[in-house]
């Protein structure tokens, strides 16, 4: 039997979910890290307070509408807002388009959403929020127990490789250095990762968000945007590992064994 593909209006729809899932996560990008309520007061504009109307807060579409400004006093609304909708909703059809209409689909758009929001708030704080990796935690032992039982091992098995080996490296570092170089923060993410996509592709999201992370850092250093041995938001690059890993990784693999032994 083939297996089903989707088709793009299964993708258009997907996007859309994902671009309102972005919408709310700006909210928890904002306000969690200052301690707010998610839920109250109202979206409104930082400037004028004038409450955002729901014709104004269609993810994308009112942005474009609206020409980036507020519709009251007219400053400029954060570029941010539609680029992580536009980002929750391209992840949500790539997760789609890697496991299909399968039931490991609703688990790893919950990861998807929980690692935006994670990166998002660690590039704007240096702080990777206890509420979130605790969610993300409980959320990815449940729904395992619930939709794949044959998991609950490779879960286990992923928390240890996760938590464990960035612990490991942290010590190592911190020992080398005499100096604090990774937070327990990024070390509780790596173990939420690994909870929801096992050893293996936690494995490839180390290699892979170690190699982005030199990449990057290396670049800012020698562009002058940040001084050897200053500290640099790490969630973000073991977030895009983690993707990466997930949805290329065996080919990955593959390609460098390939090589290696070709």
């Amino acid at each position: 039997m083939t297996q089903y593909s989707p088709q793009w209006p299964e993708y258009a729809a997907i996007f859309g979910l994902g671009s309102i899932i972005g919408s709310f996560l700006n909210v928890v990008i904002h306000r969690l890290p200052k301690g707010k309520s998610l839920a109250y007061p109202a979206s409104h504009c930082p400037n004028c307070k004038r409450p955002v109307r729901p014709w104004e807060n269609i993810p994308l579409l009112s942005f474009i509408l609206l020409r980036g400004k507020c519709a009251g006093c007219k400053s400029p609304i954060s570029w941010r807002y539609p680029a992580v909708e536009a980002v929750t909703g391209a992840l949500f059809a790539l997760i789609l388009w890697k496991t299909g209409w399968r039931i490991e689909l609703p688990i790893y758009l919950l990861m998807t959403a929980l690692l935006i929001a994670l990166s998002a708030i660690d590039i704007a704080t240096m702080r990777l929020p206890n509420a979130l990796t605790l969610t993300g935690a409980i959320g990815a032992i449940v729904l395992t127990l619930v939709l794949r039982t044959h998991f609950w091992l490779d879960m286990i098995l992923g928390a240890v490789v996760g938590f464990g080996l960035l612990y490991l490296m942290g010590l190592i570092g911190s020992l080398l250095f005499r100096k604090e170089t990774l937070g327990l923060g990024d070390v509780k993410l790596a173990g939420m990762i690994g909870l929801f996509i096992g050893p293996a592709y936690t494995a490839g999201m180390y290699l892979i968000g170690i190699f982005l992370g030199g990449l990057v850092g290396g670049g800012l250093i020698l562009a002058g945007g940040k001084k050897w041995g200053e500290k640099i938001p790490f969630g973000p690059y073991l977030a895009a590992g983690s993707i990466v890993s997930l949805v290329w990784g065996e080919k990955l693999w593959r390609w460098y064994i390939g090589l290696a032994f070709r």
